[in-house]
């Protein structure tokens, strides 16, 4: 236990009620401060989307958070798709804050991200598939979430399931673990089928996060690159669960992934054979860790370093690792050895309750229900 929880929990002991959250949205005397709301910028990746990019690109115009920018990344589609684009920025409703990129060649999913990541202004950023719908409040829910909630990597909000027709389906998504609260959800071993979250157009994520854990040895994923950058931001820095739903995440039949109908609580997740493997997603996390030694350092320090990759790796990759990276690993291999043990056990004695801690009972007014 570190200082800062020692004393939220002798706080809690208090007869004396809480201070109230902080509404960094709402705070006035931030704008007589001249200070701003963060900008946050919208990636929008599209291939062979023509039926649903023109919805989903309104779906952001109408947002009720009104600083940010949309970046749209098309990875060389072969139907209209661009045509499409290109016609919606001439109307009013644009307003001139989308940019096209249009890709040199198909490339998938995780080049389409690092691309318009390359021109992306903004604090924060939202990797929005071009087949999904954003209601008006999300951003704006997402950043009262980041400003006043929670101090995380990133926050996913609960999506409606709809399908091709924009027919809701579904009135939750079955993954989104919040059960009606707000929850942090501490950073845990990175385990196979681990996913309490929404998709990735239910997150809005911080800047300097992903730019932290995109990878720079060429590693690169033509599908599922939201699992990486989901799973590396949440070892990172924590993720958020808001409860209410503030998005729409479409089944067409012709998703990469996800792309089964809902049949109810049955395989809500997708087809997982056409899922990369998992010690795929896990070696190039610590391969990007260890070659980039200098960049996470300073952020971590060394013990700091050690345990975060230790949630990653398998006692038997150790002693190779250890060879390998000797200004990383300093100490002898019995040293990580055990501590690898000990993390184990922690894990495992650590209560639920810890893991996903509710954090506030959600009021109407929080969820910016209309």
């Amino acid at each position: 236990m570190n200082i800062h929880d020692l004393i939220a929990r002798r706080a809690c002991t208090s007869a004396i009620p809480p201070a109230p959250l902080p509404q960094a949205l709402r705070d006035q005397r931030l704008n007589r401060a001249n200070m701003h709301r963060p900008l946050v910028s919208l990636i929008v990746t599209s291939y062979n989307y023509e039926s649903y990019i023109e919805e989903c690109l309104r779906s952001v115009t109408r947002q009720t958070y009104d600083n940010w920018e949309c970046i749209i990344v098309d990875d060389q589609s072969t139907d209209s798709t661009v045509d499409r684009v290109r016609a919606f920025m001439q109307t009013p409703e644009a307003n001139g804050r989308f940019r096209l990129i249009e890709g040199q060649e198909n490339r998938g999913q995780m080049e389409a991200f690092r691309e318009g990541l390359t021109v992306a202004s903004g604090s924060f950023v939202v990797l929005l598939d071009a087949d999904d719908v954003l209601l008006d409040d999300f951003l704006e829910a997402h950043m009262h979430a980041h400003l006043s909630v929670a101090t995380v990597a990133f926050t996913s909000s609960n999506q409606y399931q709809i399908n091709g027709a924009g027919e809701i389906i579904g009135g939750q998504h079955m993954d989104h673990q919040s059960k009606g609260y707000y929850r942090h959800v501490r950073k845990t071993t990175f385990q196979r089928g681990f996913w309490i979250w929404a998709t990735s157009s239910s997150m809005v994520y911080r800047r300097s996060t992903v730019d932290l854990i995109m990878p720079r040895d060429g590693a690169t994923f033509r599908i599922c690159a939201d699992y990486y950058i989901a799973h590396f931001c949440h070892l990172i820095g924590d993720s958020l669960l808001i409860p209410s739903v503030h998005g729409c995440y479409r089944r067409h039949g012709a998703n990469n992934f996800g792309s089964n109908p809902v049949f109810g609580n049955i395989n809500s997740v997708g087809n997982l054979d056409k899922h990369p493997p998992h010690d795929l997603f896990r070696m190039t996390m610590i391969r990007h860790i260890l070659g980039n030694y200098d960049l996470f350092y300073p952020i971590y320090m060394g013990p700091g370093l050690i345990r975060l990759v230790l949630r990653m790796i398998k006692p038997r990759e150790l002693p190779n690792l250890v060879a390998r990276y000797p200004a990383v690993f300093k100490r002898p291999l019995r040293h990580y050895l055990w501590l690898a043990a000990k993390m184990q056990w922690e894990k495992w004695r650590t209560p639920v309750s810890e893991k996903f801690k509710i954090l506030s009972v959600p009021t109407a007014e929080e969820l910016f229900v209309k």
